[in-house]
């Protein structure tokens, strides 16, 4: 955010709960399945196989091949695809997820401990997306007990991938959402904490100085774990490019450097000088959007069709604290400013950093105002295709890039014999129109089939929990 927003969020830092129902996470599921009849979009390259029969055996994709020449095994769940798409699922590499580090936040009434935050439910509207990976970037220590949770199949929810937020002292989001360093000491022994309680990556934040976040760059590296995040307000985008970090986190981290040049020349160095260093980058264009949505229209994120789903007391009290807290009070200069990075920076890098070879990846900082689990994902989707990237294009944000990034590219992102079997059931070709891949007939999640009677079931039961 914007440092102004940063500041005023310091000095307010310092300075009963309704869930519904669990989905019905624990019923019977099969083996094998198999899509039949089913239009597949592999991901590979930009192709449609037409009439296919895919099956998958037990999470990993056994068969795929032309409906008339793949038999079908005898006790497979089969699924009549017919006129319906086959997609690798989607990937939101930009989140973060209730915690009990937002309690500092929240009267006293809607505070929970970490054991009482329904995790199960809050994350459902994921899987409802077709999301089954997400990265966390304010991961706190029980995300890595859920992460377990998890994988040990007592939790139906995305795969985690979380990063351990360090920040310096006293300025921004307090512990334990971020570690606060103020030494090299310290910024060593906070890289050295997140590996040993079991983090995935190290999330650097806005208020680190030239000498700590040395020492994170360089104890992540013996540490063998990744650097994402922020460009610390102190450095510059091409000090953060040469010293190895893996991704940033926003294009409006980029566009705090500009000091309002947006010439297109300024545009192509800093997309070149990114995507030759090799940096992965989320531009989390939606965020921003959002942000501009409420300074237009204050009480307009909560009447979006997708806030019905956003049930929790947990999670309004956040949305209400960072919307009155952060973004309300944010000057009218600062305001102009932010919509101009956002239309004369912040978009055009993200297409010319892609021009450039560059990694995006699809992020959306979800939990933020406006940003509803999963149903965000489909609006940056979106936003990439409006700045002029093509429907494949955008899909590889969200599907093959997000592996590679990851390091997985031989075990998930695309559509073939031996990967990954987590897919998406949707109604129309999304290499047409990417608004497509949000219109979902059914998810598969680590063999586990949840079709479109239980997604609306249980998207029910969160709305109905927001309207008691």
């Amino acid at each position: 955010m914007l440092k102004r927003c940063l500041l005023l969020l310091s000095t307010v830092l310092l300075a009963a709960c309704v869930s519904a129902p669990a989905p019905r996470s624990q019923a019977p599921s099969s083996k094998l399945i198999a899509f039949v009849h089913v239009s597949v979009v592999p991901m590979d390259s930009e192709r449609v196989l037409r009439d296919q029969t895919v099956i998958v055996d037990g999470g990993r994709i056994a068969a795929v091949g032309p409906a008339r020449s793949v038999n079908v095994p005898k006790g497979a769940l089969r699924i009549d695809a017919t006129g319906r798409y086959l997609l690798p699922a989607l990937c939101d590499m930009h989140v973060h997820l209730e915690a009990e580090g937002f309690n500092p936040m929240l009267p006293p009434e809607l505070k929970l401990a970490a054991k009482d935050i329904p995790f199960e439910t809050l994350l459902f509207p994921y899987i409802a997306n077709g999301v089954t990976t997400v990265q966390v970037l304010s991961a706190t220590p029980e995300h890595v007990t859920l992460r377990q949770n998890i994988d040990d199949g007592e939790v139906l929810a995305p795969r985690l991938i979380l990063a351990r937020m360090v920040d310096g002292p006293e300025k921004a989001w307090p512990p334990p959402l971020s570690r606060w360093v103020a030494t090299a000491e310290e910024a060593q022994g906070a890289v050295r904490d997140a590996k040993h309680e079991g983090y995935d990556k190290i999330k650097v934040y806005s208020f680190l100085t030239k000498e700590t976040y040395d020492a994170i760059m360089a104890t992540a590296k013996e540490q063998h774990m990744d650097v994402i995040g922020h460009i610390p307000n102190a450095l510059s985008v091409e000090y953060v490019v040469d010293a190895g970090q893996k991704m940033i986190a926003h294009t409006e981290e980029v566009a705090k450097h500009t000091h309002g040049n947006y010439a297109p020349e300024r545009i192509d160095y800093y997309a070149a000088r990114i995507a030759n260093g090799g940096v992965w980058m989320t531009p989390t264009l939606v965020t921003t959007r959002s942000i501009l949505e409420l300074f237009d229209d204050p009480n307009g994120l909560r009447g979006r069709p997708e806030a019905m789903y956003f049930h929790h007391p947990m999670q309004s009290g956040i949305w209400s604290f960072i919307t009155d807290r952060l973004y309300r009070p944010i000057p009218a200069e600062a305001r102009a400013k932010l919509r101009d990075d956002f239309e004369k920076f912040q978009r055009p890098l993200t297409k010319a950093f892609h021009d450039k070879g560059g990694k995006l990846m699809t992020g959306t900082d979800s939990l933020f105002p406006g940003l509803v689990h999963g149903f965000a994902l489909h609006r940056e989707l979106r936003e990439l295709v409006d700045v002029g990237l093509t429907p494949f294009e955008a899909l590889q944000t969200s599907t093959t890039i997000p592996f590679e990034y990851l390091g997985e590219s031989e075990r998930a992102g695309t559509i073939a014999v031996g990967k990954q079997g987590d897919l998406l059931l949707i109604d129309g070709n999304p290499l047409e129109d990417v608004a497509e891949a949000s219109k979902i007939s059914g998810v598969l999640i680590r063999g586990r089939w949840i079709d479109r009677r239980t997604i609306d079931e249980t998207m029910a039961k969160l709305a109905a929990a927001t309207a008691r």
